[in-house]
């Protein structure tokens, strides 16, 4: 069976990400993401990667062999503009197979893997993945399990999911399951067992090669007990609150763990807000290059009160502690800031990373850098908002009620409010919106609205209320992406439950539909544009944008805080990835 790969790498000692200032330490090694789709119209639509590597001047020419036949160029000149080519006299009752050549100086570099499509190929915009049953993810993460120099996917399963803020039994036990990037091969299932209630907050996941060695661990928050439901740790009528806890790392070829902790500690469950397990099980994970070359683990535990953070390095195949973080002992306290993610860059220029998890950022050495102080904001994006500011901004909404300044944007190296709203805010709910939908305003848009959806509001980067932003789809949320060409982005109304995703022009038409639920957005394939990742039952779906680009720019991934906004994607709310270098600097 013919399978586009999913996402290669070329083979290389060191995939470590970092950054002096905004600069990455290392990139990981990647081939072009060559992709080939058949359209309607009986065309094939072909993308890849500029790469930050290549000259200023490189362009490319497109060869194509049908039946295996010599391959002939497409191009009559390189293409120098854009990283697509619409290839429109493809034999299609044939099989037909691609690649691509760098040209720099008038000279043919080495040619790209080959991509292919069978004889009769049938009209499709995504790339599919079959799972081993009837079943949904609930979230995904890419990353090179085997270092064979393919992002492989892992998965977590089932689709459903438990709030801490209501009671309600798990239906199920969530599993992790890996799947071969290259193949579709199903590699390995950990099922976290019945002492892990099923939900987000219980169990926070991340992908990434913590070791250096070229593929990636799966760390994870796990409990060592492995009973039925009826045995479990949880009383009758509450989330579970008795037996271990650790943070677990699992070799990502294998399933097999590699070294387990303890997590943070629950301790007295009442001291995080609550009796009923809600506000002491927010959990989450990450990474940071806190020394600017090597990814630390990052354990969470704390959103609405109490704040906790222990770093830890995989050294030898050993979790190693770095420093242990409690909000409570900083002054003043750190206490009920969190938000539901975090971002992670360097944010102050020193070559480390900070971790910004709220309207607070905590230094590199486990330290707070500074302290808004303003309580926990359900939105909160760090990304280049402002495009004549130098350097990036954070878009901040408040779910604690503010009396001015609950929507505004503030210095990430400083924490100095930019601008802010004048008026009170009550609850300013779920993920809001943050891109570049509007070619007439500058720098970004951004959108909030309140919990009972009684006030909304659109701004631009500069602070002028422009609607209320119910063009957007009417609900909490959109989410933006690159699909088209340039930096305008468009949009899609979102949903917990969707039975369509229309894609949308802002004051425009609709371009499209992409059904399921959406689990990431992420340039992994084609050219810099972005694809949408989807849950189907039985499936993971990454579809792909098949209109032809008179721009381009280095892969979003070779973007440090793209990049590990992506790695984030496995824990939290899905926020959707931003860019860390200003979109006017690329080439």
């Amino acid at each position: 069976m013919n399978r586009l790969p999913f996402f290669i790498l070329l083979l290389c000692c060191s995939v470590a990400f970092g950054q002096t200032g905004s600069k990455p330490f290392a990139f990981e090694k990647m081939n072009r993401g060559l992709i080939a789709l058949p359209t309607e119209q009986q065309q094939v639509y072909l993308g890849w990667r500029l790469l930050e590597s290549d000259a200023a001047q490189v362009a490319f020419n497109v060869y194509r062999s049908t039946s295996g036949g010599k391959a002939v160029k497409l191009n009559t000149q390189p293409i120098s503009g854009s990283t697509n080519f619409l290839d429109t006299s493809a034999p299609m009752s044939q099989p037909n197979e691609w690649y691509v050549t760098p040209v720099v100086n008038n000279r043919e570099l080495a040619a790209s893997e080959k991509v292919s499509l069978p004889a009769q190929a049938a009209p499709r915009q995504y790339i599919s993945f079959k799972l081993q049953g009837n079943y949904s993810p609930n979230k995904l993460g890419v990353a090179d399990l085997n270092g064979d120099g393919v992002y492989d996917l892992v998965i977590k399963q089932p689709s459903g999911s438990v709030d801490p803020g209501t009671f309600r039994r798990s239906q199920d036990t969530y599993k992790f399951e890996a799947y071969d990037g290259k193949t579709g091969a199903f590699l390995w299932r950990y099922d976290l067992g019945w002492n892990m209630d099923m939900g987000i907050w219980f169990t926070p996941a991340i992908v990434y090669d913590l070791d250096g060695d070229g593929k990636a661990e799966v760390a994870m928050k796990s409990s060592s007990y492995a009973g039925t439901l009826a045995e479990s740790f949880a009383e009758e009528g509450s989330f579970i609150m008795k037996g271990p806890e650790y943070c677990t790392i699992l070799d990502g070829a294998t399933g097999k763990e590699i070294d387990k902790v303890d997590w943070i500690t629950r301790g007295n469950g009442t001291e995080w807000g609550d009796n009923r397990g809600n506000r002491v099980n927010r959990n989450q994970i990450g990474i940071a290059y806190l020394d600017g070359k090597t990814p630390s683990l990052l354990v969470c535990r704390g959103t609405y009160t109490m704040m906790k953070i222990d770093a830890y390095n995989l050294v030898n195949k050993k979790l190693t502690k770095v420093w242990s973080w409690f909000g409570d002992n900083e002054t003043p306290q750190v206490r009920g800031q969190g938000f539901h993610g975090m971002h992670i860059f360097d944010v102050d220029g020193d070559g480390k990373d900070e971790i910004l998890f709220g309207d607070a950022v905590l230094d590199d050495n486990g330290k707070i850098l500074w302290n808004m102080n303003m309580g926990h904001p359900d939105i909160c994006y760090l990304a280049d908002i402002d495009y004549d500011r130098p350097g990036l901004e954070i878009f901040y909404a408040f779910e604690a009620a503010q009396k001015q300044n609950g929507i505004c944007l503030v210095d990430p190296a400083t924490g100095k409010i930019i601008w802010g709203i004048d008026f009170p805010i009550t609850h300013l709910h779920d993920w809001g919106m943050l891109g570049d939908i509007d070619s007439t305003e500058p720098g970004m848009e951004l959108f909030a609205m309140e919990k009972d959806q009684s006030k909304s509001f659109l701004y631009n980067s500069k602070g002028k209320l422009l609607s209320d932003g119910k063009e957007l789809g009417g609900g909490h949320t959109a989410r933006a992406l690159y699909w088209k060409d340039g930096p305008i982005k468009i949009f899609y109304p979102f949903s917990y439950r969707p039975n369509g995703n229309p894609l949308m022009e802002y004051k425009g038409a609709k371009i499209g539909e992409i059904p399921g639920q959406i689990l990431a957005i992420a340039d992994v394939l084609g050219d810099w544009r972005e694809e949408i990742i989807t849950a189907m039952e039985g499936e993971v779906r990454i579809y792909s944008t098949t209109l032809p680009a008179t721009s381009r720019r280095v892969c979003l991934m070779q973007d440090p805080l793209y990049r590990k906004d992506i790695a984030l994607v496995t824990m939290g709310y899905f926020y959707v990835p931003q860019l860390g270098r200003p979109w006017k600097a690329e080439r």
